[in-house]
Parts: structure tokens; sequence; C-alpha cells
């Protein structure tokens, strides 16, 4: 078989959902741009086009016929997302790519996957490799007892976010961003698609925020804690801990402790090696690592992978 593209979202998540939700910690970046292609093409004029524009979707079929053992989803503003680990599979895909008229900005992929898929494509397109982002994902499933003990955070208490807190949220959000060089959607945007669903929560110590998490629409049982800041003047007190911590536990929690019940895991990207130690102590167990490769002039030889990384957990 091999792989197979469609523009047809429905399509895709028909064929290949199955596959995604089974990983779905390890493949929860493509699953919520799954799930916003669904809001983008929901929100359009004349929503029953098959997908938004310009995506593609596909996934990768054994000779036997046996169910997806990959996928990917392209956004041509974006590097393709790789779900899949097997470096034979993701190379096929950069031989595949060019029959469809694709041109690739970069790639978002398990590490393997991505050094397969970036040597095949820069052979193919003449093009230099450079490592944008390297990344760990993890989990954590199931209810967290309060006596966890892995991690003593600083006195205070979770607070979920509301619309009077909406001027906050946004400088917030907008500093956020800025650290991180995530700048394609305002903060307002931002903001506004978090309060409503109740997707931002804030730490505070003697009533006053001093930190905020925030977390992704529910995807197959799965949350992601997509931003964590803390203002640089209350670094380094574990609000930042504290925070992530406690609304990982209140998503997790059982219907009956007021948590939600379709919620079975909490994931956590990170970069570095101090959020490493971080999400070990608050309880999360590592499941893979990704890396963000991007494409460009050949300038000479590159490290596929980074060095020392400014440590920060990642959205």
């Amino acid at each position: 078989m091999g792989w197979c593209t469609t523009f047809d979202l429905d399509r895709f998540l028909t064929v290949a959902g199955g596959y995604l939700t089974a990983r779905a910690a390890e493949n929860t970046l493509l699953l919520s741009a799954a799930q916003a292609a669904y809001a983008t093409r929901d929100n359009r004029p004349g929503h029953d086009v098959k997908g938004p524009p310009g995506a593609l979707f596909g996934w990768w079929e054994p000779p036997d016929g046996s169910g997806p053992r990959g996928a990917f989803l392209h956004d041509p503003s974006a590097p393709v997302l790789i779900a899949g680990r097997a470096p034979e599979i993701a190379a096929a895909l950069a031989a595949e790519l060019p029959k469809a008229g694709r041109a690739m900005s970069g790639v978002d992929a398990p590490v393997e996957a991505a050094d397969a898929f970036a040597a095949a494509w820069s052979q193919r397109a003449g093009v230099g490799v450079r490592v944008n982002r390297h990344s760990r994902v993890y989990r954590m499933a199931g209810a967290v007892p309060e006596q966890h003990g892995l991690f003593a955070g600083p006195a205070g208490q979770l607070r979920r976010a509301t619309g009077a807190d909406r001027e906050l949220l946004v400088a917030w959000v907008k500093a956020f961003k800025a650290e991180v060089g995530e700048l394609a959607t305002a903060a307002e945007t931002t903001v506004d698609d978090l309060l409503c669903y109740g997707g931002a929560a804030f730490w505070e110590a003697n009533g006053v925020p001093v930190a905020m998490a925030a977390v992704t629409r529910p995807v197959a049982g799965t949350v992601r804690i997509s931003m964590m800041y803390t203002p640089p003047e209350r670094r380094r007190s574990g609000y930042g801990s504290a925070v992530t911590l406690a609304v990982s536990r209140a998503v997790l929690a059982p219907p009956e402790a007021g948590g939600a019940s379709a919620i079975t895991e909490v994931v956590m990207i990170t970069e570095g090696k101090k959020p490493d130690r971080v999400a070990a102590r608050l309880g999360y167990e590592l499941v893979g690592e990704r890396v963000v490769l991007r494409f460009g002039p050949l300038t000479g030889p590159t490290p596929r992978f980074p060095t020392g990384p400014v440590p920060r957990l990642r959205g």
C-alpha cells in the first residue's frame, strides 16, 4: 500500500482516527491540529467543504491492509506534522508529497521520523536543515492524590479564570507568546477562545494571581498544558509548578470531586533540561521526544539536535 492522501478531513479521521486516538498522548499535536482544522472549516461560509483551505491529510497503510501505521497533517503555513516513529515511513512521505505539489517549510515529528524525513527532503529539494525545537512529551494519567509527595509547592490555591480576568489574561498571554516566539495568533483571540471553554486558570497567593496555566480543549480523552506563564518578578518561587500540578489534578479529578470524567490523561510538552526534572517531580511520565526541523538555503552543515535551549514549557 503506502501513503494515502486526501483533502477530506472527515475521511482522514474516519480512517486514521483510531490509530491517532490509541496513542493520544504521543499524537496530541496532530489531534489538536485536526480539531482546529474542524473549527476553521465550520466557521467558514459554506462550511460543507471538505477541510480548511490548503490543508492536506494522509495515513500510511501497510501491505497487509491491517490499518494505519502512521499519519500526517500539512498546513502550508506550518511544518508538516507526522505521527509515527518509523524512519522508512517518514522517508517515503518525503517522496510522496512532491507528487501533490507540496512545498515544505519544515517537519514536526518524533525524532527518528523527523530526521529521516528531513534527510530525504533535503536531498530531493536541495535545502539546508536546521533545528528549530527539540522537546519531550509527558503524560499524567489517573487522578493524582493530594498527598502525592513529589512536589511540595508554595501556599496558594487554584482559581479558574473568568471574563472579569480578560485584561490580565491578555497581558500575560502576550508576554508568553513574545517569550516563546509564537505570534501567529493575537493574544486577544487566544484569550477569548480559552474563556469560551474554561481553559485558563490562575494560581493565587494571598488572593493575588501569581501564575497562569492553560489547557487545550479535550480530544480523545486528553488535554494538553498549552501555556504556563509566571511574571518575571514572581519566578523562582514554585508558582509555575504549583499551577501546573493543580490544573492537572483538577482536570483528572473524578466527577464527584468536580473533575471532568471524560478526561483520562494530561499531556505536557517541555523543552530543555530543567522542565524534565519538573515534570518528573509533578508525577508525569515520559512518552516520547519530538523535534521541529526547518528547511532553508544551504549554508553548510548544522547539528540536527539542540545543545542547550532555554528551558520553558511549550504550547
